[in-house]
This record gives structure tokens, sequence and C-alpha cells, in this order.
């Protein structure tokens, strides 16, 4: 019985310490712009790592767009803004990467039909580790 206690008591040890180690994943607080058809919109969300392993963002998808693709907005020289596509983007390990405004975003080409304020959708993003992380996503004004 004593043996018995003692395996138990280390097991609830692990667990409890396994508990406290941050292994998660996660994309967050998903929005898009409003747009008309024909037109494009951008979607936005926040990755947040918590692993000690980096990632690697490959690919946006969704049936709302004609393509979805990952950009980067950047300042210019000039003053100007320019879109710049990405190929992929990087996920350090332990770190927070935001799409938002001005920076990173997934860019929504050539919208068969209009995205209205109210409207949600689904967009699917493809990590080189994480996998496939699927996403119901907010039409909301900037």
């Amino acid at each position: 019985m004593k043996r018995i206690a003692s395996v138990l008591f280390v097991f609830i040890g692990i667990l409890l310490l396994s508990g406290c180690q941050q292994t998660g994943f996660t994309v967050k607080d998903a929005w898009a712009r409003p747009a008309a058809q024909g037109e494009n919109s951008a979607v936005y969300f926040v990755i947040d790592n918590t692993k000690a392993q980096a990632d690697t963002l490959l690919s946006a998808s969704t049936d709302v767009a004609t393509a979805a693709e990952l950009h980067k907005s950047v300042l210019k020289s000039d003053g100007t803004t320019e879109m710049q596509k990405q190929d992929s983007v990087p996920i350090p390990a332990d770190s927070i990467v935001e799409f938002s405004p001005g920076g990173f975003h997934v860019m929504l080409i050539n919208l068969p039909k209009a995205l209205n304020v109210g409207d949600t959708f689904s967009l699917t993003l493809n990590f080189q580790n994480a996998g496939e992380k699927q996403l119901s996503v907010p039409v909301k004004a900037p």
C-alpha cells in the first residue's frame, strides 16, 4: 500500500508540473474588413505560440475569395505603403505574432460576393508544425 501511495504521489507531481508548462498554440481575435463584390478584403488575427518550438504559417484558404494570400504592409521611404506578398510567415517560439492593419494580413482577393458587417466566414490557416487551424471570421468595421 505504501508503494502504491508513493507511485501515485510521483504521478500526481508529474501531472501538476506538466500543467505548468506553456505548450499552447492558438489563433485568436480574428476579424475581416467589409468589402463589395469583386473587391479585396483583409483578415487580421493574433497567433500566440507559447511552445518552445518555432512554427511557420505556410498558407491560408477560404471559400469567400478567389484567392487568399499572406501579405505584409511595408512603409516605403517616400511615406507610401505597399503590400508585399509573403511566401510564408515565421512564428518564433514563445512569441505572439499579430496580423493587424499596417502589418501582416491575409489578403482576400476578388470576392465573388460582398462581405458585409455582421457576416461570418471560415478561414483555414496551414502551419508547418501545428497543421491546419480553422477560424470563424466575423466581418467588422475597421
